[in-house]
């Protein structure tokens, strides 16, 4: 790593009346949580990443995230597995197959069935060492997976010390195969939805996600109310409904109409999720997947719209 952080600057101070909680870490601030509410974001929003000499992606990534003020990281599970050529969106299946396609697809297979405990361990004890929390991963246990895949990926976060993964482009066949995994390794998968509210087969209606529900315990949602709200419905209410269902939300904003918006400058209900959650001390973190327009490094703009979180939550 680039820094080495004293017992100091992993020390939380307050903010006002003990409203945000942070550690200093060089000239900047990591933010864990405003008002008990936990704040961060996926790698996708404050990348690329770039390894300095000796470094490998989780250095960079904790550095960017330092840089970032961001105390709960998403990792992406693509920044460390092998490529797929003419892979289908987020790691499903591609509607029409290729040789390289089934090639890649297969040695991508066998790496992570083959793929040691310790590698994933030893992420984890760079993010714990940084004294950033990797909150969650995100895998598309896709149709295609075999038994022995899902177990393997299973497998990969429960040595990355996780509880629980955003499921991206998985869809709800697969729910009845995933359940005995979540089982046996206790981590709960939160199904990540999307816009196509009229197909059974994907993760995107409130009655998808009451399927799954009662498919397992386990089974959580990890709700985007920007794709969401695409579909007609309400983020808030869903929010309302089952605050104890879901782990995080991916933080979105949009106008009326679906046009682009930064966040805090949309219509979507940024601002009454987050003091829904404060105010009812909800176990739900908010998690970013949106940067912003205009000037600035992804980094940069990660922590402006941090900013806009703490600033709905402190007031």
């Amino acid at each position: 790593m680039r820094e080495t952080l004293s017992r100091r600057e992993f020390g939380v101070v307050s903010l006002g009346a003990v409203t945000a909680s942070v550690r200093a870490q060089g000239r900047g601030q990591i933010i864990d949580s405003v008002r008990g509410v936990r704040l961060g974001a996926i790698t996708g929003v404050f990348g690329p990443f770039t390894p300095g000499p000796g470094e490998d992606v989780a250095d960079a990534v904790i550095v960017s995230a330092r840089a970032g003020g961001i105390g709960h990281v998403e990792f992406v599970n693509s920044l460390i597995e092998p490529r797929v050529t003419g892979g289908g969106v987020g790691g499903q299946v591609p509607v029409s197959s290729t040789p390289e396609f089934q090639q890649t697809r297969e040695a991508l297979r066998q790496w992570r069935i083959a793929a040691p405990d310790s590698q994933f361990r030893d992420i984890r004890s760079k993010f714990d060492r940084a004294g950033i929390v990797l909150f969650s991963y995100v895998m598309t246990i896709g149709d295609d997976f075999t038994d022995p895949e899902i177990d393997a990926v299973f497998r990969h976060m429960k040595a990355l010390g996780v509880d629980k993964f955003c499921t991206n482009q998985t869809r709800m066949s697969m729910g009845p195969r995933m359940a005995p995994f979540a089982e046996k390794y206790g981590i709960q998968p939160a199904f990540h939805n999307h816009a196509l509210v009229n197909d059974p087969n994907e993760v995107a209606s409130p009655e998808s996600f009451e399927r799954l529900f009662a498919m397992s315990r386990l089974f959580m949602a990890n709700l985007d109310m920007g794709h969401y709200a695409r579909g007609g419905n309400d983020p808030l209410a869903f929010l309302k409904k089952y605050p104890g269902r879901i782990t995080h939300v991916h933080v979105r904003d949009a106008k009326k109409d679906g046009a682009a918006a930064d966040i805090g400058q949309g219509d979507l209900p940024v601002r009454d999720m987050l003091r829904f959650v404060r105010d009812g001390k909800h176990p739900v973190a908010f998690i970013l997947e949106q940067s912003r327009s205009g000037p600035g490094t992804s980094v940069e703009k990660a922590r402006q719209n941090l900013e806009v979180l703490r600033s709905a939550l402190e007031s």
